[in-house]
């Protein structure tokens, strides 16, 4: 089970995901409560290897994305807005996931898109309902180490994501809530 902690703003929040064995970390990088600034987190975010690193964006220009994702060293950039064809800047330099509120629809994996992520809150992180579906996906939304081991068991995602349930207050995360959302997951 590929886990995912969102919302890091905090070398000592990073190093605590990593500690727990996160496969990820992600950074939001566009208007939140957990927005996290480029500059501060250039004195520490390159010393995390082994850890895929996940710049997280809206309605930023493409262009933008670049410059921050490649200054920040990240890996991969997930968008919470639709795949435009100015997009394709970012294919091959940079994994995508895509953030969507359902996996109804056609257009879901538009080209160059890696991996889907089903949030129904759109990151204000509230529960959807969890079932299973034909396509690999990541579950997020309201998942926490109480509610984790069952919404994996339920939806049967291919990984899962927290940020606001694994917090002591938006972008500050809580170490043992992390270890327990990671164990719970993997369950």
């Amino acid at each position: 089970m590929w886990v995912k902690i969102c919302g890091i703003t905090r070398c000592e929040d990073a190093l605590a995901a990593c500690e727990a064995g996160a496969d990820a970390l992600g950074f939001v990088l566009t208007g939140s409560p957990r927005r996290a600034d480029p500059e501060g987190l250039l004195p520490w975010i390159a010393s995390f290897r082994g850890v895929e690193k996940v710049g997280v964006f809206t309605d930023e220009p493409p262009g933008y994305i670049v410059e921050v994702s490649t200054l920040l060293g990240l890996d991969t950039v997930q968008l919470h807005s639709p795949v435009r064809p100015e997009h394709g800047i970012l294919r091959g330099r940079f994994g995508i996931i895509r953030a969507v509120k359902s996996l109804d629809g056609p257009g879901l994996f538009p080209p160059g898109t890696d991996r889907v992520l089903l949030d129904p809150s759109l990151g204000t992180g509230t529960r959807g309902a969890w079932e299973r579906r034909e396509v690999p996906f990541i579950l997020a939304g309201g998942l926490n180490p109480e509610n984790v081991r069952r919404a994996v068991r339920e939806a049967r995602p291919e990984g899962v994501d927290a940020s606001s349930g694994v917090e002591v207050s938006p972008g500050i995360k809580d170490a043992e809530k992390i270890r327990k959302f990671i164990q719970e997951a993997r369950s």
